[in-house]
């Protein structure tokens, strides 16, 4: 019994260094950012943050896997669990990724940043990101062809295309300070109208 709430309590502050350090990451970058800063916002000695953590990599990796882990859990909620259309789906998952990238900042800096590609973890976080955006991408695209309202001949290649797309559109978008939500929606809904319905008359 002690031994287990010893162990609760080491997770609470873990967690709490986390979300401490993700504010952290967020102000400094991952380059400028130290251990010492993360202690001071904790409220907690070096020694101590050494204790639960063994560097700064280790913290970093623990922040964007929480933030991806949200992420997640938004798509799962607001896209992949609901009963919408397959048209709604893309766009309400196209939404909210742009949304949570705009807003988690580390999740993005691992994603993007080449000095963060040295570090083993995050080349580990890109494949798995990627694999599972364009397995729920596909998942879409097919439920969207079998109630015959795609016309795709290989969704894996087109899932492939969608999410270079989104890639694409997100340094713009993510860069731009001055997009906020409802601009945001308003450009991609344009975007997604050409994608499905094309340029042509």
């Amino acid at each position: 019994m002690i031994k287990e709430h010893i162990v609760k309590k080491q997770k609470a502050i873990k967690y709490k260094i986390v979300g401490i350090a993700s504010d952290v990451f967020s102000r400094f970058g991952f380059k400028k950012a130290t251990m010492e800063d993360i202690a001071k916002a904790s409220g907690m000695g070096k020694s101590s943050i050494y204790y639960y953590f063994k560097s700064k990599e280790e913290i970093f990796e623990a922040v964007v896997k929480k933030e991806a882990h949200a992420l997640s859990l938004e798509l799962e909620k607001k896209v992949i669990n609901v009963h919408d259309s397959p048209k709604d789906k893309i766009r309400n998952y196209t939404i909210i990724r742009m949304k949570y990238l705009k807003e988690m900042v580390n999740f993005y800096e691992a994603l993007k940043n080449d000095y963060l590609g040295n570090l083993a973890f995050t080349e580990r976080i890109r494949r798995k990101y990627d694999k599972e955006e364009q397995e729920t991408i596909r998942n879409i695209l097919e439920e969207g062809v079998n109630q015959s309202i795609f016309n795709i001949q290989n969704t894996k290649f087109a899932a492939l295309a969608f999410v270079t797309f989104l890639k694409g559109l997100e340094t713009t978008m993510i860069i731009d300070q001055e997009l906020d939500m409802k601009s945001l929606e308003k450009n991609l809904d344009d975007i997604l109208h050409i994608l499905f319905y094309g340029m042509v008359k």
